[in-house]
């Protein structure tokens, strides 16, 4: 318990985070987070929106591994949320949701595809990729 505050405490003290990041780094630890989980977000370059979407991710079990696919500056939180609506997916690979975790795909973009995926269970990644080049998807 005294690492989360010394940590809590290092975070207010950086200046960094404003009142809702701060939010989602102790929101984390309430929610049994490790600090190793919350260290992945606890970066002023996450918005707290995007920093909850990476704290729901491992809330809902998904590994560090499934979640680094999206922890990207880059990537608005409803890309973020996409991206993980891919891995919670059973049948769904890390390989298959990289098709789309891209910030160049917007939100909307990103769920056609992800839905394309769930209708095409069987269609190669590379034919995925194929198709998305030809802007087919």
């Amino acid at each position: 318990m005294i690492k989360y505050k010394k940590f809590i405490k290092e975070c207010e003290n950086s200046g960094q985070f404003n009142y809702w990041q701060m939010f989602e780094i102790r929101y984390g630890f309430e929610n049994g987070l490790s600090i190793e989980q919350i260290k992945l977000y606890a970066n002023p370059k996450f918005g707290s929106w995007q920093m909850k979407e990476i704290r729901l991710g491992f809330e809902q079990g998904l590994t560090i591994e499934q979640i680094q696919v999206y922890t990207d500056p880059d990537f608005d939180y409803e890309q973020m949320e996409e991206i993980r609506w891919g891995l919670k997916q059973d049948d769904f690979t890390i390989e298959q949701v990289k098709v789309y975790a891209n910030p160049k795909f917007s939100w909307s973009q990103m769920r056609l595809i992800r839905e394309f995926i769930i209708n095409n269970k069987d269609m190669s990644i590379d034919t995925l990729k194929f198709l998305i080049q030809l802007e087919v998807l």
